[in-house]
C-alpha cells in the first residue's frame, strides 16, 4: 500500500515536471502562429513544435521513455494532446491558458482534431494588434471598432514598414531568443481602442507601431497611455 502511494506521488511529480517543461513551449508555438493567422490546429502545432530547437534536443529522451509514442510526431503529438486535455479539465497546470484560447473540433485530413484561436477574453492591451478588419495593400479602410476582428493583415503591413524591433527600446526577439523568437513582436495602437469612435480610418503605418512586451506593458501603465517618445526618454534617462 505504501509503495502504491509512493508510485502515485512520483507519477504525479513526473507528470507535473513534463507539464512545466513542455506546456510553455506549446503555448509559445501557438501564440507565434496566431500572431500571423487566425487559427492553428493540433497537427499544425506538432509540425511547428518539431522545428523548435529545444524540442529537437529533448526528442531522444521523449521517445526512449515512451514505447507507445516512439516517433517524433507521436511523441510531440502526445504532448499536444496532453496540453489540450488539461485545458479541458481546467487543471492547475493549464490555468495560464484556459481563458487564452478558444478551441473547437475541425475536420482535417479526414479526422476531427482541435483547432485553436485567441479568445476574445484576452486583455485589450494583449490583443490590440489583432483587433482590426482586413486591409488591402496600399490602402486604408473604415473600421468598425465593435467588430474586434483579429487581423494579421494590418500587423503585417506595419511590420513590413517598421521591421521586427521594438520602436521604444530596439529589442529584437529573434536576436535574444533565437528560433522561437523569429517573427515575434507586439503591435501597438497609438490611439487606444477604448478611445476610438464607432468607426475610424485605420492606416497601419500611421496608427500602429511594433513594440516588445515590456515596453507595451509600460505604455499602458497609465491612462491615457504613454507615447512612444515618452518611453524612449524614460529609457535614455535610466540607461
Amino acid at each position: 500500500m505504501k509503495f502504491s502511494h509512493l508510485n502515485l506521488v512520483l507519477g504525479k511529480k513526473l507528470k507535473m515536471s513534463t507539464f512545466n517543461k513542455y506546456f510553455p513551449i506549446i503555448a509559445r508555438t501557438i501564440d507565434s502562429e496566431l500572431l500571423r493567422k487566425d487559427s492553428i490546429n493540433r497537427d499544425e502545432i506538432i509540425i511547428k513544435m518539431l522545428e523548435v530547437a529545444e524540442v529537437k534536443k529533448r526528442l531522444p529522451d521523449l521517445i526512449r521513455n515512451n514505447k507507445k509514442h516512439n516517433t517524433p510526431e507521436k511523441a510531440v503529438g502526445n504532448l499536444v494532446d496532453w496540453f489540450s486535455a488539461e485545458i479541458t479539465k481546467k487543471s492547475k497546470a493549464s490555468l495560464p491558458w484556459v481563458n487564452k484560447y478558444v478551441r473547437e473540433k475541425t475536420l482535417y485530413s479526414g479526422r476531427r482534431i482541435w483547432e485553436y484561436r485567441f479568445s476574445d477574453k484576452i486583455l485589450e492591451n494583449e490583443i490590440d494588434e489583432r483587433d482590426v478588419e482586413k486591409l488591402t495593400e496600399g490602402s486604408v479602410k473604415i473600421v468598425n471598432v465593435n467588430a474586434y476582428e483579429r487581423n494579421p493583415k494590418a500587423r503585417e503591413k506595419c511590420i513590413a514598414y517598421y521591421g521586427l524591433t521594438c520602436s521604444c527600446c530596439g529589442f529584437d526577439f529573434f536576436k535574444k531568443y533565437g528560433e522561437i523568437g523569429q517573427d515575434f513582436i507586439y503591435v501597438h495602437h497609438l490611439v487606444p481602442i477604448s478611445e476610438m469612435k464607432k468607426s475610424y480610418i485605420l492606416d497601419p503605418v500611421e496608427d500602429l507601431r511594433p513594440v516588445c512586451a515590456n515596453c507595451h506593458a509600460i505604455i499602458h501603465r497609465k491612462s491615457p497611455p504613454f507615447t512612444i517618445e515618452e518611453i524612449k526618454i524614460m529609457i535614455e534617462k535610466n540607461a
